[in-house]
């Protein structure tokens, strides 16, 4: 028996989107991406969403969402972990940094009302250290700042790398390929990430309009946020198959695609399937 991995409901092919600091140019964004049905995952500094908390970036004062609109503004998003002071990871004092990662966890899961296990690094910056201290965490992923210019699927989640960043000139190629099909290998993922408030200070949001154009509704695109993507992942890794092939068991608690030699299958939480 020869068995391939998909995607959720049979798609070959999966998108997610990553954005950071949680400011107010989000709520432009989200709207953008409900209307395209695009999922994506924000990562916020809980320490720094106090009232009227600003920052200023090429000349333009940066506004933070207040905690109380957190929910409301991400909703049907995921919410993930960006330190709680937006400090550089690696130079946190290993006595310190628990506290940088976890307490921003602890006061996001309050806000947004469900276990937070993702997270970006601030400024792209980790080393081996901080990746064993996420783990002790509860971390179960983090996202680098390092494009790849490719679909594969991380080797460690903990040092996952995007795709790209949406200002990258090479963005147009990179959906022609993966819009294409073409030799982008197993479950290929495209993973876009930024901040939102680069469309205002670079005054180019039409690149994030256009990219959500093209790569929306597509039937063999599977949109998700980051944890989905991890948690489905998990699941097809964790697929058990009998010695003679004849058996595919799923001990995981979510159901997952695949062909079995070139049939298409779902196995559901728990099930076993006779082939």
């Amino acid at each position: 028996m020869i068995l391939r991995n998909l995607f959720p409901q049979q798609k070959t092919k999966a998108l997610t989107l990553s954005y950071d600091d949680g400011i107010l140019q989000d709520e432009r964004l989200c709207a953008l991406l409900r209307k395209n049905g695009i999922k994506a995952t924000f990562n916020l500094n809980s320490g720094s969403m106090a009232e009227g908390s600003t920052f200023s970036k090429n000349g333009l004062l940066i506004e933070r969402l207040p905690p109380e609109r957190v929910a409301e503004v991400y909703e049907g998003f995921e919410i993930a972990v960006h330190g709680v002071r937006h400090a550089y990871p690696s130079a946190i004092p290993a006595d310190c940094l628990p506290g940088e990662i976890y307490e921003d966890r602890r006061a996001l899961e309050a806000l947004a009302g469900y276990p937070v296990q993702g997270m970006a690094y601030a400024y792209g910056e980790y080393n081996r250290r901080v990746m064993e201290t996420l783990r002790c965490l509860g971390i179960v992923y983090a996202r680098t700042v390092r494009s790849t210019h490719s679909f594969r699927q991380p080797e460690d989640f903990l040092s996952w790398n995007p795709t790209c960043h949406h200002a990258d000139p090479e963005l147009p190629a990179l959906c022609d390929r993966f819009l294409e099909g073409n030799r982008l290998g197993h479950c290929p993922i495209f993973y876009l990430w930024g901040h939102s408030y680069e469309f205002d200070v670079d005054r180019n949001w039409e690149i994030i309009e256009s990219f959500c154009e093209r790569m929306a509704g597509k039937d063999d695109i599977w949109y998700a946020t980051n944890i989905e993507i991890y948690r489905y992942l998990q699941a097809l890794d964790s697929l058990v198959s009998s010695c003679d092939g004849k058996m595919l068991y799923n001990p995981s608690a979510i159901a997952v695609s695949v062909t079995a030699d070139g049939v298409p299958l779902t196995v559901g939480p728990g099930e076993l399937c006779r082939l």
